[in-house]
C-alpha cells in the first residue's frame, strides 16, 4: 500500500530542510575561514609600522567631503587616485596634471589651487579644457577638494 501524499510531502518538505540547514552552514562557515585567512589593516600597521601609506590613514571630515567632489567632478580627467590618467584623460590635450608628482605638487600653493579649481583653466592661463568650478562649488567646497589633492602625496608641504 503507498503512502498518502500529505505524508510524501511532509518526508519530502524535511529532507529538502535539512539540505538547506547543511548548506547555509557550509556557506557560513566558508565566509568565516576567508576573512579570518586574510590581514586587516590594523595587523598589518601592527606588524610593520612602516607599512603606513596615504591610502591606510584615515581621512579627515575636510578630505572625505573632498573626495566627495573630487569623485564628482575631477576624477573623469584626472584619475582616482590623481595621476591625470582618468576615462577622459586620454581625450585632451595637453594631459591633465598629475597630482601625484610630488614636484610639481610641492611647487603649488594650496591659494593657487583653489584659483584653478574656481577660475578653470582659461582663468589662470592654464588649458581652457579645464573648466571653471567657481558657480558650482562653494568656497568652502573647493577648499575640501585641495585638502583632499593633498593626500595624494604625503609629506610635501604646499609652496606659500
Amino acid at each position: 500500500m503507498s503512502e498518502p501524499l500529505f505524508v510524501r510531502f511532509l518526508t519530502l518538505s524535511k529532507t529538502l530542510f535539512l539540505i538547506a540547514g547543511a548548506l547555509l552552514m557550509v556557506g557560513c562557515s566558508h565566509g568565516t575561514k576567508e576573512s579570518a585567512a586574510q590581514p586587516t589593516a590594523d595587523t598589518t600597521l601592527a606588524q610593520n609600522p612602516a607599512a603606513i601609506t596615504s591610502s591606510a590613514l584615515p581621512l579627515t571630515y575636510e578630505q572625505r567631503e573632498g573626495k566627495y567632489f573630487y569623485d564628482r567632478y575631477c576624477a573623469v580627467c584626472h584619475g582616482d587616485k590623481g595621476a591625470g590618467d582618468g576615462f577622459n584623460a586620454f581625450n585632451l590635450d595637453p594631459k591633465p596634471h598629475s597630482f601625484a608628482d610630488s614636484s610639481y605638487f610641492a611647487a603649488i600653493s594650496d591659494a593657487s589651487l583653489q584659483q584653478v579649481i574656481a577660475l578653470g583653466g582659461r582663468g589662470v592661463n592654464k588649458s581652457v579644457l579645464m573648466p571653471a568650478y567657481g558657480a558650482t562649488l562653494r568656497q568652502r567646497d573647493i577648499s575640501y577638494v585641495v585638502a583632499y589633492l593633498r593626500t595624494f602625496v604625503q609629506g610635501v608641504s604646499p609652496a606659500r
